[in-house]
């Protein structure tokens, strides 16, 4: 018998090692969101990190509640970013409210 691959969702196992936890940051892993990243705009891959968001339960967004967003982002070159969530969180939050207002819809608040 062939050992079988077996591909663990490292936010998901974050969360579940840390569950009081809302947000973590990583690095990004191979090819991992490459389009996203690409939108960015030039970059050097080295850069790129993944904000996940565990959706809080009383998410009013059908279909969201209790998942784990992942958002790419890209680190300053000397940038150090905590992961802890009075750090993560509001970022989260801006980039949210960014996105709603793009799309025309009222932001929510995600801290």
């Amino acid at each position: 018998m062939k050992p079988s691959l077996v591909l663990i969702d490292p936010d998901k196992l974050f969360f579940r090692q840390h569950p009081s936890r809302q947000a973590h940051i990583r690095n990004a892993i191979g090819d991992e969101q490459h389009g996203e990243f690409m939108s960015l705009g030039d970059h050097d891959r080295n850069r790129r990190r993944i904000i996940a968001w565990k959706v809080p339960a009383n998410c009013k967004i059908r279909g969201f509640a209790n998942r784990i967003l992942t958002i790419p982002f890209l680190a300053l070159a000397d940038e150090t970013i905590a992961d802890e969530d009075h750090i993560l969180l509001p970022m989260i939050n801006e980039v949210m409210v960014g996105a709603a207002k793009r799309l025309g819809i009222a932001p929510g608040r995600v801290t």
